[in-house]
């Protein structure tokens, strides 16, 4: 049954969007499998690219939302000490293009979510996390092309 609903483009892409939306979240899942498989199934490798960094770039997103909420959440009750100010303003100064390497299994996330608390502007993060997933999933579409041909 899985194959047949996947079989059909009108699944497939949707399929790929949720998986890597929910992979590029805190949830520990992994979309490069599907887009492998729909890769092998001959779908249009732009279309896969396109499709997984958008769903993963979102999750991502919702990361550093959810990362800066919880900072403004904690701030409202808590008054941040000296050390953690500081960690928060080398971060925001040198650490944000740490956010190229949000494809990282488990660094990545922690990065994301170390940015949304220390409130890096979020345009300049959202770029940097599209980039870094458009890598990843470029990287890995023509990895797996070379490796078939």
């Amino acid at each position: 049954m899985t194959e047949f609903l996947l079989s059909e483009p009108v699944w497939a892409y949707p399929a790929l969007m949720l998986l890597s939306f929910l992979a590029g979240s805190v949830l520990p899942l992994g979309s490069e499998w599907l887009f492998v498989w729909l890769q092998t199934q001959e779908y249009d490798l732009l279309t896969l690219i396109i499709v997984a960094t958008l769903g993963n770039s979102l999750g991502g997103f919702l990361t550093f939302w959810l990362g800066s909420m919880g900072r403004d959440l904690y701030s409202s009750n808590h008054q941040p000490g000296r050390r953690w100010l500081y960690a928060e303003g080398l971060f925001r100064s040198y650490g944000t293009w740490s956010l190229l390497l949000s494809w990282v299994p488990l660094i990545g996330d922690m990065l994301v979510v170390m940015a949304g608390i220390a409130h890096v502007p979020a345009l300049r993060a959202c770029v940097l996390i599209l980039i870094g997933k458009a890598a990843r999933y470029s990287a890995l579409g023509l990895i797996w092309m070379g490796a078939v041909t």
